[in-house]
């Protein structure tokens, strides 16, 4: 599992790149409720995405300036207690299914 994830890492950072872009040009914007879940709206899509409390932090944390998997995943550990590799899979997953819909 963790060679699956060397690979597709730099795909990762690629999708992070674009998902921050999307958030600096205010394509994306992020409604967080109050359990934690929430929705990222791409505006000039017109798409919608429902997420749970790992997926808005994972967006939060790329708003907030993390532009790689390593990065979110060491927030993503600490603020969910998961391991880091937990972690960088959820990440990958994520950002691939948020950067593919851009």
């Amino acid at each position: 599992m963790t060679a699956m994830t060397e690979v597709a890492r730099p795909e990762a950072d690629q999708a992070i790149a674009r998902i921050a872009a999307a958030l600096e040009d205010k394509r994306l914007t992020i409604n967080a409720l109050d359990d934690g879940s929430g929705v990222v709206l791409d505006v000039e899509g017109e798409q919608m995405l429902m997420a749970n409390g790992t997926g808005i932090a994972i967006v939060q944390a790329i708003a907030e300036g993390d532009r790689d998997v390593a990065s979110v995943a060491r927030r993503l550990a600490g603020q969910f207690d998961v391991g880091e590799g937990r972690a960088r899979e959820d990440v990958t997953t994520f950002v691939a299914q948020v950067a593919g819909s851009l």
